[in-house]
């Protein structure tokens, strides 16, 4: 079912209610296309041109096929898989619809991994698939929407109240974006120097990106899935390997005030670990092997430690 899904929302036309408008005594047709939390308007061209008939039944027809797609999307919510509370599904929504998925963004943190599971083969433990906020990778910052628009314009169609939270420094771009209940929108990218500066400069969405070590690891190759809310959404998230491997590492380098992300962290890792030992052993196997290869002190040492301490053998 999930793979049946998959197919659908990534071949599927974008969905929209058709409606016809006047001016100056000529009728034309727009289409207001649902988006996070809002409906976007969008013209279609002249009532009675080809071209303009042909994008209107397009729109129709996606409506029709999303309808059938929910009924897929609750069918596995129902199975047990999780999917995206409303603040999370909203916003994954509004970042799809521009693109930025498309462009090459990878969605990192709990709420990718929320979505490991139908990669993983295994349901995940509920209470570590709880989370609070959402982080999005990019390993390039040209990364842009489509049509060009600014981060904090996106996210608005989640909910109007996002805004950006300032730097220390008020001429440098927010990284951060947070929403009137508190719900955080993070950007993050590679550290490609010691000397990077924070943040990283996303001009083409007039936003930055906090440098990150490992994170350019974490995002290679990574995979496509969907996010179970609505229709279903197309992300794109890092192999379920990699991103286990990841947390053993970051359980390490956590500092005494990170004490409940670091039990996170090694808590994520065991599930995965678990779950793709049953079902995919040789994946977590080389994703390990090809992180300790990176070297000692930064990467095989911290992996060995939260192995140990979990009691799994490496």
């Amino acid at each position: 079912m999930f793979a049946e899904l998959m197919q659908q929302v990534v071949t599927a036309p974008v969905a929209g209610t058709v409606y016809e408008r006047s001016l100056e005594g000529i009728r034309y047709l727009y289409a207001k296309v649902p988006v996070g939390a809002d409906r976007i308007d969008t013209f279609l061209g002249r009532k009675g041109d080809e071209g303009a008939e042909l994008r209107a039944e397009g729109m129709r027809r996606g409506m029709a096929l999303a309808k059938e797609r929910r009924v897929l999307v609750s069918m596995l919510k129902r199975s047990g898989l999780a999917g995206p509370d409303r603040p999370l599904g909203v916003a994954l929504d509004a970042i799809a619809h521009a693109g930025l998925f498309r462009d090459g963004a990878v969605l990192v943190g709990t709420a990718a991994y929320m979505m490991c599971e139908p990669h993983a083969g295994s349901r995940l433990p509920a209470p570590t698939l709880m989370t609070g906020d959402l982080d999005l990778a990019t390993a390039s910052l040209a990364l842009t929407a489509d049509p060009p628009e600014r981060m904090e314009a996106i996210l608005q169609r989640a909910d109007p109240s996002y805004e950006g939270v300032m730097q220390l420094d008020p001429r440098q771009p927010a990284s951060r974006f947070r929403n009137a209940a508190g719900y955080l929108v993070d950007l993050i990218t590679p550290m490609r120097t010691r000397r990077d500066t924070n943040p990283m400069r996303l001009d083409a969405l007039a936003a930055g990106a906090a440098p990150l070590q490992y994170l350019s690891w974490l995002i290679t190759d990574p995979v496509p899935t969907v996010a179970l809310w609505g229709s279903g959404i197309a992300v794109t998230i890092p192999q379920p390997a990699r991103f286990a491997v990841h947390k053993l590492i970051l359980a390490q380098r956590r500092d005494a005030a990170s004490r409940l992300k670091r039990t996170k962290d090694l808590a994520q890792a065991a599930a995965l670990i678990e779950a793709l030992r049953r079902y995919d052993p040789f994946a977590f196997e080389d994703a390990m092997e090809n992180a300790c290869a990176q070297g000692m002190a930064g990467w095989a040492d911290p992996i060995k430690r939260s192995l140990l301490e979990l009691q799994i053998d490496g």
